[in-house]
């Protein structure tokens, strides 16, 4: 498997006006993509899971790409797969990526993991966030599998879990919002908390995968 969240934690602002958005990527060493692996090993079972390492950078490309009118993200991720892959082999390779959504109520995007602010004042909340995406990508062609099969139980109850509460969203006390998005590195609540947050999100849409 390669597990590309990378140790990047975003720190977003979402003011009333565009004049107070604010946004940045933290590095921080949590080891996410070390628990991304772990997670991953416990939805297999008793199924093999190797880890596939990378070059340090090696997903910036896909990440920060070049402006341009047209973006084939499949084929930008079955080429990026090919070449980390390399010599390995594998029949076939689980990839989990950060991925990308729009916020409800705004027309503001939040990707992989971090924390939001909203609002001003008294009149403010904070919520972790957890974008992640997950591919099966053949070990010969490369090219993008399909996913778990998609049933109307499983979307009738995806549209009632978000009907309640944002799945991809938790909220947190706003003084856990770092005052300078740096300072969140060492903040070890929000540390805590997105972790065990991104755990919960893994162990709720790997074992489907596994299933197959």
């Amino acid at each position: 498997m390669i597990a590309g969240i990378g140790d990047v934690f975003v720190v977003q602002k979402i003011g009333l006006t565009v004049f107070g958005n604010d946004y940045a990527e933290v590095p921080v060493s949590w080891g996410l993509d070390d628990l991304v692996f772990a997670r991953a090993r416990a939805a297999a079972g008793n199924a093999p899971v190797r880890r596939i390492a990378y070059a340090k950078g090696a997903l910036d490309s896909y990440y920060h790409p070049k402006s341009g009118l047209f973006r084939n993200q499949r084929q930008e991720l079955s080429n990026l797969i090919r070449q980390i892959a390399g010599n390995a082999g594998c029949e076939r390779y689980l990839v989990i990526m950060r991925s990308e959504g729009q916020l409800d109520g705004t027309n503001q995007s939040l990707s992989g993991v971090g924390i939001f602010s909203r609002g001003v004042g008294l009149i403010s909340y904070a919520y972790v966030f957890a974008y992640i995406g997950v591919t099966w990508v053949d070990g010969h062609t490369f090219e993008i599998m399909k996913g778990p099969a998609v049933t109307f139980e499983g979307v009738m109850k995806h549209m009632a879990d978000n009907f309640v509460s944002n799945e991809l969203l938790q909220k947190v006390d706003k003084s856990m919002f770092p005052e300078a998005a740096a300072d969140s590195a060492n903040n070890t609540a929000l540390h805590d908390t997105t972790r065990d947050f991104l755990t919960k999100r893994l162990d709720k849409i790997l074992p489907p995968y596994f299933a197959q």
